[in-house]
């Protein structure tokens, strides 16, 4: 597959800190919170630019199925569509909290060997540069997300690679 892939977490990435304790919350999905509309823009950038399929690798993917991540997309106001989710091997493979950045690394490489994706980037507040060393874009700062100085361009570079 040669168009670019997104894997993108959720928390810490695309809502940040500042929206887990707001009063906002989506209309259907009560427990659901806002993305900051600051990392949407930044998102919707690179949307623009790359034209990627996005992966959903957020634990998100535990609660809300496709159909439903993609009705909180449309709220946020993302210019794209998430096409799949990652396998889950939460409670299945992995089951201490120590073991999670190892699942998560481990899901996204199953995803993109199990579909032959070459060019792809997955984007997280975990850090999981020690099995994606040249696929990956950590999110360090969990009230900035993926709007962090430097993060886009990270991206961007990996992605038009």
């Amino acid at each position: 597959m040669n168009q670019p892939v997104i894997f993108l977490d959720f928390d810490d990435v695309m809502a940040t800190t500042h929206q887990y304790y707001g009063k906002k919350r989506h209309p259907v999905f009560n427990t659901v919170y806002p993305f900051d509309p600051k990392c949407v823009k930044v998102l919707n950038s690179i949307i623009d630019v790359t034209n990627p399929i996005i992966i959903c690798s957020s634990d998100w993917k535990l609660h809300y199925n496709l159909e439903q991540l993609n009705q909180i997309f449309e709220w946020n106001g993302v210019n794209a569509k998430i096409a799949d989710i990652t396998p889950s091997l939460w409670g299945v493979k992995y089951f201490r909290l120590q073991e999670l950045e190892d699942c998560r690394a481990e899901e996204i490489k199953l995803f993109a060997n199990n579909n032959n994706i070459i060019n792809f980037v997955a984007v997280d507040d975990l850090n999981l540069f020690k099995w994606l060393p040249d696929n990956f874009v950590h999110c360090t700062r969990p009230n900035e997300g993926i709007k962090q100085s430097g993060v886009k361009d990270k991206i961007l570079k990996i992605l038009m690679k």
